[in-house]
C-alpha cells in the first residue's frame, strides 16, 4: 500500500501544530518542513515526537554540507528519516549515512535538479540509501501535472534498475485532483504538502488522498 507523507512546510508554528493533530490519523510520515526547520530549528522535530510518539517523522533537512552533524542534529531531536540533496558531494551523503547507522534512522534522497539519473543513481549506490525521492521544485510545476507523468515514469525506472532495495517516494503538487496521475508510477510514498495544510479543512484532504491510496484509484 502507498504510504501518505505530508509535507508540513509551514513556517507559522501555531499552524504547524494544529495541522500535524487535525491530520495524524490519515498521515503515515510526518515531514517537519524545510521552512518549519529554519524558523523553528530542530527543537520543533523533538516536540512533534512528543506530540505523535507513534508517526514517522521526517526531518526535511535538505542538507547539502555537514552531513554527520546536521543528520545527528535530527535524528537526536527524534526524526526517523533525514534527507540530504542529490547533489551533495558523495562524503556528505555518506556521512548522512554514517549518522543514519549509528542513530538507528534512515536517509532520504532528494534528486531536486538531478538531471543525469543514471549517473547519480550509480554513485549513491554503495551507500544504500533507504528512500529516493523523485521531487521537482515547488517553484516548479511538478508531478500534479499530466505532462510530467511520463517524465517521472522514467526516473522511477532508472531509480528502481540501480537501486532496487530503495523506497521511491513521489513529490511535486500532488492533490486530490491530480492524484490519479501518480498511481501508474507505483511509488511507495506519495508526498503532499500545500494541498493539505493550506486548504480550509485539512482532515478533509488528508483523509480522501489517504482513501484513494488504500483503493488504489
Amino acid at each position: 500500500m502507498i504510504r501518505l507523507q505530508l509535507a508540513n512546510d509551514t513556517h507559522i508554528k501555531a499552524s504547524f501544530l494544529k495541522t500535524a493533530r487535525e491530520v495524524a490519523d490519515y498521515i503515515d510520515i510526518l515531514e517537519v518542513g524545510t521552512p518549519a526547520v529554519l524558523a523553528h530549528g530542530v527543537a520543533l522535530v523533538r516536540e512533534i515526537r512528543e506530540i505523535l510518539p507513534e508517526h514517522e517523522i521526517l526531518a526535511d533537512m535538505k542538507i547539502v554540507d555537514g552531513g554527520y552533524l546536521e543528520a545527528a542534529m535530527a535524528f537526536e531531536n527524534g526524526a526517523d528519516i533525514v534527507t540530504v540533496l542529490g547533489f551533495a558531494s558523495f562524503k556528505t551523503i555518506s556521512e548522512v549515512r554514517k549518522a543514519a547507522d549509528q542513530f538507528g534512522g534512515e536517509l532520504m534522497l532528494d534528486t531536486i535538479e538531478i538531471s543525469d539519473l543514471q549517473s547519480f543513481a550509480e554513485k549513491v549506490s554503495p551507500l544504500s540509501p533507504d528512500y529516493i525521492c523523485i521531487h521537482t521544485s515547488a517553484d516548479l510545476s511538478g508531478v500534479g501535472e499530466s505532462m510530467h507523468l511520463l517524465e517521472y515514469a522514467k526516473k522511477i525506472e532508472i531509480v528502481r534498475r540501480v537501486l532496487p532495495d530503495a523506497k521511491i517516494a513521489v513529490a511535486g503538487g500532488i492533490s486530490p485532483d491530480n492524484l490519479s496521475h501518480v498511481f501508474p508510477l507505483k511509488p511507495d510514498v506519495v508526498i503532499a504538502g500545500r494541498s493539505i495544510w493550506e486548504a480550509d479543512n485539512p482532515a478533509r484532504v488528508a483523509s480522501e488522498i489517504k482513501k484513494r491510496l488504500e483503493k488504489g484509484s
